[in-house]
């Protein structure tokens, strides 16, 4: 049954429906993207890893909307969480923006990289334009750092020992 594909909507705003590979079939997609496969960057020992290292409080966390979007006394404001919350409708439109253009110029980048695509437009404040250039420099920068590998914990040892590394964390908001 020959269905016409549609470009996202507001309602719909990831657009791997409707991206198509110059190829053959679809290219692989991820959060509306076009991707290639991801870089190894980090390998750990599971012994190397706290049985503490994501609280059981981060799972069941409800952000109230102020530690979602922080206001500022100018009127200004900064989006804070960008993962697993609801989008603004204009943050939705940004988005499938940015996702229409790194289509037409058929750029492909890493899953990691398009998961970061509203922390983009919101560095660039919502220039479509920035944000993706600031998309290309981070996959480029990803790609020279790890193409002779991933870090591993052991070639750390020592660092972490006096424990001067920090990959990730949380606030005591859990952001």
């Amino acid at each position: 049954k020959g269905s016409k594909e549609q470009q996202p909507t507001a309602q719909s705003p990831f657009a791997c429906s409707w991206v198509k590979s110059t190829m053959s079939g679809r290219s692989p997609c991820a959060n509306g993207f076009q991707t290639v496969p991801e870089l190894e960057t980090l390998t750990c020992k599971d012994e190397n890893v706290s049985a503490f290292s994501l609280p059981s409080e981060v799972i069941i966390f409800e952000p109230s909307p102020s530690l979602v979007v922080a206001p500022f006394d100018n009127g200004d404001s900064e989006r804070k969480i960008h993962c697993n919350i609801k989008l603004q409708v204009a943050e939705q439109e940004k988005l499938m923006a940015l996702q229409r253009e790194a289509n037409s110029q058929k750029l492909k980048f890493f899953p990691s990289v398009t998961a970061m695509a509203t922390r983009f437009l919101s560095h660039s404040r919502m220039d479509v334009k920035k944000a993706l250039k600031s998309m290309q420099a981070t996959q480029e920068w990803r790609q020279n750092y790890f193409k002779d590998g991933p870090i591993d914990d052991v070639s750390m040892l020592e660092d972490l020992g006096h424990g001067i590394v920090y990959f990730s964390g949380r606030d005591v908001e859990l952001r």
